[in-house]
């Protein structure tokens, strides 16, 4: 009789470790499902968006230091416009999204360090992407449209915005996916003056889902 109860003692035992190994698999599975869920993506240009062409954005105010820079340098990679740098952390900030390089920029190697660098003196937000770990394929240089929608079609993200100084919608080349941009793409349309707070509001827009 005592073996009997020693069994069914063993038996009852293995049936609740079972039940507690399979409630922990489910919530295991639950959790990965929630933690699975992708950041919001901005594709970033950077000549005409970040680095206006003529460097208008890049005049101080009355009351401000000249931006520093190596002048060596200037003329391959020109300076970043320190307002165009506050308004891309105002987007990444507020959405919590990841920058994936769509520029020319990123077929160098020594364009992308010096891009690294410059988010590195940033700071935070900008600073946890100065290794550039995401970008369109430098291998692939087409229509900007395409090589974004390349990456698009690969990683599947649920929301997404182009900011870019090439309109990615309006003109022939771009007829082929203008559909699946015009909720995604904001046009840079003075590639003077760069990213702009209107730019910013759309941007945030977009990202959070309000378009």
């Amino acid at each position: 009789r005592v073996a009997a109860e020693e069994y069914n003692k063993t038996i009852e035992i293995a049936a609740i470790s079972r039940k507690v190994k399979k409630k922990q698999k489910k919530s295991s599975k639950e959790y990965v499902i929630l933690s699975s869920e992708s950041p919001p993506v901005i594709f970033l240009d950077i000549d005409g968006v970040l680095a206006p062409f003529g460097g208008e954005e890049l005049r101080p105010a009355a009351d401000e230091a000249a931006p520093t820079f190596d002048q060596d340098r200037f003329e391959l990679y020109p300076e970043f416009a320190p307002i165009a740098m506050e308004r891309l952390a105002k987007i990444v900030s507020t959405t919590k999204a990841k920058i994936v390089l769509s520029s020319s920029w990123r077929a160098s190697l020594a364009a992308k360090a010096i891009i690294g660098e410059r988010f590195q003196r940033y700071g935070y937000p900008l600073a946890a992407f100065a290794s550039l770990p995401d970008q369109t394929n430098p291998n692939y240089f087409s229509n900007r449209q395409w090589e974004i929608f390349q990456w698009v079609d690969i990683h599947r993200p649920e929301r997404w915005v182009a900011l870019d100084d090439e309109n990615l919608i309006e003109g022939p080349e771009n007829t082929k996916y203008s559909h699946l941009f015009r909720n995604h793409a904001v046009f840079i349309e003075d590639s003077s003056k760069g990213l702009q707070d209107h730019h910013v509001s759309l941007a945030i827009s977009i990202l959070l889902g309000n378009v």
